[in-house]
């Protein structure tokens, strides 16, 4: 039986331990994830990869708001993304800055370990 996290699992232990893969995902991430889950949906969006480093704080900023004007709400969609993450040795992820975009990430997740499902 073939759980479909497993995938996943499998691509952070390969990212971690392969260094030309983990050069290929952040050289081209889309590349990246297609040689590793076969697919990436169409749509309209970017994928960055960010690289953690053992001597590096890695910031990570919030998109800018859609208006110049800063008010109580555009104050209020940004300081509820701000994350402190201390000591995350080992630990991937995705960071999602659009609720949109959760809809494309989870549907690539999604189709992703259907496809693995499918090669049990």
């Amino acid at each position: 039986m073939n759980d479909g996290h497993d995938i996943f699992t499998a691509h952070y232990c390969r990212l971690r331990c392969d260094p030309a893969a983990r050069s290929r995902l952040i050289e081209d991430p889309v590349a990246g994830l297609k040689e590793h889950f076969g697919s990436m949906p169409a749509g309209e969006y970017r994928i960055e990869v960010v690289a953690q480093e053992p001597d590096t704080i890695t910031i990570l900023l919030p998109a800018r708001p859609a208006t110049s004007e800063i008010d109580p709400a555009t104050i209020d969609a940004v300081s509820r993304r701000i994350y402190d993450i201390l000591f995350t040795d080992g630990i991937g992820g995705y960071l999602i800055p659009d609720e949109a975009l959760t809809w494309v990430l989870r549907d690539m997740r999604s189709a992703w370990a259907a496809s693995a499902g499918d090669k049990s």
